[in-house]
């Protein structure tokens, strides 16, 4: 599983294990506690898109780094 995208120097992939794409809905409580955390998982990992209350999350194993958050169209666009 990865996901790729160009910029204009060089191409970026993203390998992950694994995606669970309806992983969890942000929420004040979940901002409130992820907030004090040095990831607050706010924002999509991928194409940076800032998560609105009530958005659906989904969360990506990454090979190197982690837990990732993804947005839906992020997880939608994953290629096996």
């Amino acid at each position: 599983m990865k996901l790729s995208k160009q910029t204009q120097a060089h191409t970026k992939t993203l390998e992950l294990n694994w995606c669970k794409r309806d992983y969890v809905e942000m929420s004040p409580i979940f901002r409130n506690i992820r907030g004090k955390s040095r990831n607050p998982m706010d924002v999509c990992a991928w194409c940076k898109h800032k998560f609105d209350d009530g958005e659906m999350m989904a969360l990506a194993c990454a090979k190197k780094g982690g837990n990732k958050m993804l947005c839906q169209k992020c997880a939608d666009a994953i290629k096996d």
